[in-house]
């Protein structure tokens, strides 16, 4: 997190300058086209979270380190003040996985769940109660994309990850594989990123 701390304001610029809907493009025309609760997590700069609602989506972006969570929730303030159409609201969050306390605590669940670039800050032992978690967050017939950074890491600050394991802790939660793929990141050759999108059954009743 002192990575994060230091180089927020670096990070928020980065982050910020990329087009969500060229990061997300791989997986965009499986977003539901009726709007509802979204959950991003790890939302960082605020980006992904203000795109979103700009789609109608209310969401709720959790974010864990307080220097780059003021400057997302101030971006998101100032993406819905500078929009000419009516648009979905963001509430920040400040909580982390694999717990999930404050999340858990709402009582809600979410039609979208978002990952993204988060899964590979957890542990190998995280990683099943993680997706215990999120699973159960999960509204029947929602959707949950993760996506799981690939290539050097200099400063240290990842643990490892792999598609296969994720799809895997995934389907012993009941969660359905829609899409798997692998993609270059739009900033760095040395990256790719693998991005899998689940949804949960509809329950029967």
């Amino acid at each position: 997190m002192d990575y994060y701390t230091r180089n927020a304001s670096d990070l928020f610029r980065q982050y910020s300058s990329l087009n969500p809907a060229d990061v997300h493009r791989g997986w965009l025309d499986l977003l539901p086209a009726q709007a509802g609760l979204a959950c991003d997590i790890g939302a960082g700069s605020g980006r992904d979270s203000a795109w979103l609602a700009s789609k109608g989506w209310d969401v709720t972006a959790v974010e864990p380190n307080a220097e780059l969570r003021a400057l997302g929730e101030q971006y998101t303030i100032n993406a819905a003040a500078s929009s000419s159409t009516s648009i979905g609201g963001v509430t920040w969050l400040d909580d982390s996985l694999p717990e999930l306390k404050q999340m858990r605590s709402l009582d809600q669940r979410f039609q979208l769940i978002l990952i993204s670039a988060v899964w590979m800050h957890l542990t190998p032992v995280q990683h099943d109660r993680a997706m215990r978690i999120v699973s159960e967050l999960l509204a029947p017939g929602g959707m949950l994309v993760i996506s799981l950074r690939l290539g050097p890491d200099a400063a240290g600050r990842f643990h490892p990850i792999s598609a296969d394991e994720l799809i895997r802790l995934a389907q012993d939660r009941a969660l359905v594989k829609k899409r798997s793929f692998r993609g270059n990141d739009l900033r760095r050759q040395e990256v790719e990123w693998d991005t899998v999108v689940f949804q949960r059954n509809q329950e029967i009743l």
